[in-house]
């Protein structure tokens, strides 16, 4: 049986985290590529996007943009917050 939306987002979250992680030691093309793309992936399950997703989207594109690995740490934040958020609707 193929996942449902609530635990495709939560995959893609957890997928999200390990690039972000991986960008907090140090900034790397690849793992700041997959990061986008895992917000782009995100975004799809949204009719309207929730805040803690734009803060998300916008601290990746901040960290593309500057190539700077401190704004891992903040995305990562947004990330956990939009993971809770989603595990929250998951469990009603």
């Amino acid at each position: 049986m193929a996942p449902g939306p609530y635990q495709q987002m939560l995959d893609t979250l957890s997928d999200l985290d390990a690039r972000l992680a991986g960008l907090q030691v140090g900034y790397s093309e690849p793992n700041a590529t997959a990061a986008q793309e895992h917000v782009a992936e995100l975004a799809e399950y949204f009719e309207s996007e929730p805040d803690a997703f734009v803060e998300l989207r916008e601290s990746v594109e901040r960290l593309v943009e500057t190539e700077d690995s401190t704004h891992a740490a903040e995305a990562k934040e947004h990330a956990d917050e939009l993971k809770a958020q989603i595990e929250a609707q998951a469990e009603e």
